[in-house]
């Protein structure tokens, strides 16, 4: 009797480590996955926005002027090229303006081809990550590689949960890579993964 005591005492001491080291094996696993995406980041590897399917040409192109038979292309460029532009207007060390906060709101809400997120989450998404951006040292191609992701959340409906996570982990390695705090990072993929939320609903 005393036998079978002592074996469930050790049991009861033995169970909850077990399950501890479930926990800390998948908080091993989340950062191992974040070092894989911050290393993809500085290697160059192309953003999960780049390598998202478009929807196929028609078979056959209607006769229409080349210039309006690439219209979205040429808004998608366009949305691209304004995003990059303001990413680097937020330099290290220094506070955005209201201006410059109010032109990125606005060019954000453009990228949205589709489903327009509502202006509270573009603008809460606005704050965390302009001031992340104002500790942040990113590259020319980090700011090109963010406005890529940006992009692509903002027109995420069509995009799978796997290939949607991609771009919000990408986002936040690209964040990390460029010296943001890990907690500074993780804040603004949370409010990306909400503006994203609200356009995939």
């Amino acid at each position: 009797m005393k036998k079978v005591l002592v074996a469930c005492a050790v049991m009861g001491l033995l169970v909850p480590a077990v399950f501890g080291q479930g926990a800390q094996a998948d908080q091993v696993k989340r950062r191992a996955k974040e070092t894989a995406n911050q290393n993809n980041v500085r290697q160059g590897v192309p953003s999960p926005a780049q390598t998202q399917p478009r929807p196929a040409a028609p078979a056959v192109a209607p006769a229409a002027p080349a210039a309006h038979q690439s219209g979205s292309s040429v808004t998608q460029v366009q949305t691209l090229a304004a995003l990059k532009n303001d990413l680097g207007k937020f330099k290290s060390g220094s506070t955005p303006t209201a201006e410059q906060k109010q032109l990125f709101s606005v060019h954000l809400t453009q990228a949205a081809r589709g489903k327009k997120p509502s202006s509270v989450t573009v603008q809460k998404l606005v704050d965390s990550l302009t001031a992340a951006l104002a500790e942040a040292s990113l590259t020319s191609e980090q700011q090109v590689r963010l406005a890529q992701n940006l992009d692509g959340v903002f027109n995420a409906k069509s995009f799978s949960a796997t290939n949607f996570e991609k771009l919000i982990s990408d986002t936040q390695a690209i964040l990390e890579v460029g010296s943001v705090k890990r907690a500074t990072a993780v804040a603004v993929a949370a409010d990306l993964k909400a503006v994203g939320a609200e356009i995939r609903r």
